[in-house]
């Protein structure tokens, strides 16, 4: 009895060490173990992009390539995409990732991306180092169906098993597929194609609420509003795919530093040569005193139909009630910034 009390009292006071060492660090320990910069950052401005799978964010990713060399700064792209909904320690752990990037970086603006739920980088760093920096946030989604009905060819086109979702995500990566097209699935209630209120995905809002287990939930009103309001105090830009025109001029308007000149580079440089006739439009980075090239990547559905039949677009919709109140949120307020810049310039 006496060494069971003793194994008890030893247990709490190794979980109250840890857990002191661990915030008297300000979140730069794990497990004890202190992360130690070799330089303070002399970053002034940063760009976080949480990309939102199947948002056309790869385009959004080109472009960030190609506009480093012309607004002198650098673009990482953080390798995990597969784990998105983290844990705190594992926030941690990417706060420690970009630290090392920005210690490393010349001074340089610095833009990231990553296939990420939402993440208060800014707060993180701030606890981190005393180094005064702008941090950008920026992101961009799409119509929910449109999204969805795109993802489920991509899934058939470029299966990717790996990708880490919350464990309580209700629709698992199948490793083989009953159903082709998204009419089947849809007519045959499958569940990959089942969208149920109260049951957990892997849709557009989790991006914007954040790792909480309600975030994923759909048609949770505590996810939708969490999410409104973490892009009003956070987001400098979200667009919108079906928006582009006015996501790359707010974008260029907000967001200078890392979009400065990306209306031109996209419509006069990008599509502007592609309309000439040129099959591809290139442009050049210079990588360890060589050039190599840089080309448009499409992440392109081959198989997929023009566009779902219209009576399974419209019992989606009622099922996304929520995604597309967020949906519409995002886009009326890209809409006014985008009204404003038009009558600033």
């Amino acid at each position: 009895m006496v060494a069971k009390k003793w194994m008890v009292f030893l247990t709490i006071l190794v979980c109250s060490v840890l857990g002191w060492h661990y915030y008297s660090c300000s979140g730069s320990c794990v497990f004890g173990l202190s992360h130690h910069l070799d330089k303070p950052p002399n970053v002034k401005e940063v760009l976080f992009f949480f990309r939102v799978p199947k948002t056309g964010s790869e385009m959004t990713v080109l472009l960030l390539q190609w506009l480093q060399g012309i607004n002198s700064f650098h673009h990482i792209r953080l390798q995990n995409t597969v784990n998105r909904r983290l844990d705190t320690f594992e926030q941690v752990n990417l706060r420690e990732e970009i630290l090392g990037v920005l210690s490393a970086s010349e001074g340089l603006p610095v833009a990231f991306d990553r296939h990420v739920y939402f993440t208060d980088l800014k707060r993180l760093l701030y606890r981190r180092t005393s180094a005064v920096m702008k941090v950008n946030y920026f992101s961009s989604l799409r119509d929910p169906v449109d999204r969805i009905v795109s993802q489920f060819y991509y899934r058939r086109a470029t299966p990717r098993p790996n990708i880490k979702l919350p464990p309580h995500v209700s629709t698992r990566m199948p490793t083989s597929y009953r159903f082709q097209t998204m009419e089947e699935c849809l007519e045959a209630a499958e569940p990959e194609c089942s969208f149920v209120t109260g049951q957990h995905y892997d849709l557009q809002i989790p991006y914007f609420c954040g790792h909480d287990e309600h975030c994923t939930q759909l048609n949770n009103a505590r996810a939708l509003e969490q999410a409104k309001t973490n892009v009003e105090l956070h987001f400098r830009v979200v667009g919108v795919l079906e928006q582009l025109n006015c996501t790359l001029r707010v974008a260029e308007q907000r967001i200078g530093t890392f979009f400065g000149g990306v209306q031109q580079l996209y419509f006069k440089e990008l599509l502007g040569k592609a309309n000439k006739g040129r099959k591809k439009c290139t442009f050049f980075k210079k990588e360890k005193n060589t050039y190599v090239f840089l080309e448009p990547r499409k992440n392109k559905n081959h198989g997929r139909p023009k566009q779902l039949r219209e009576d399974l677009q419209m019992a989606l919709r009622k099922n996304l009630t929520m995604e597309y109140m967020f949906y519409s949120f995002v886009k009326q307020r890209l809409l006014e910034q985008c009204g404003k810049n038009q009558t600033k310039n």
